[in-house]
């Protein structure tokens, strides 16, 4: 029914990319200095495996909306697995598809958008199969987030 596909990638600059390191740097020095080992070592764990994921992830992630489930990528999520859906607008422009799962663990989906999916085609058809949430617009963490693009 309906298909779409984004970049996984977000392009970072050098700058970005040195700006990261200082402050992971700083971070780890600070608590090595205040003998608090364990938190260095966490967050040198934690940036490595920020690199190794982001390194490792596809270019491009494919999206099939239809009857049976929702499947990103290569796995497939069946609408009883999915507890709401909402599409999320920032300033009247829709930006991507939130799932909430039933599950354990990762609870939300953040689907982005391209400039092909009708989104209001999409939601009417969504809303045989899942209940909508009724919150719609971005936080200030999704927008955070969107900004120092993680």
């Amino acid at each position: 029914m309906f298909n779409w596909n984004f970049s996984a990638k977000k392009e970072k600059s050098s700058s970005w990319y040195t700006i990261a390191i200082i402050i992971w740097l700083a971070i780890i020095i600070w608590w090595f200095i205040i003998w608090l080992y364990i938190m260095s070592i966490v967050i040198f764990i934690f940036a490595w495996v920020y690199i190794l994921v982001e390194n490792n992830s596809p270019s491009t992630i494919d999206i099939f909306v239809d009857e049976n489930w929702i499947q990103i990528w290569e796995t497939f999520y069946d609408y009883p697995k999915i507890e709401t859906f909402s599409i999320m607008y920032n300033k009247n422009k829709p930006v991507y598809l939130r799932l909430k799962l039933r599950t354990s663990g990762f609870k939300l989906i953040d689907i982005p958008f391209d400039g092909k999916v009708n989104t209001a085609s999409l939601r009417a058809y969504l809303i045989d199969y899942i209940n909508e949430d009724e919150k719609w617009e971005i936080t200030w963490m999704d927008k955070l987030i969107g900004y120092l693009k993680l």
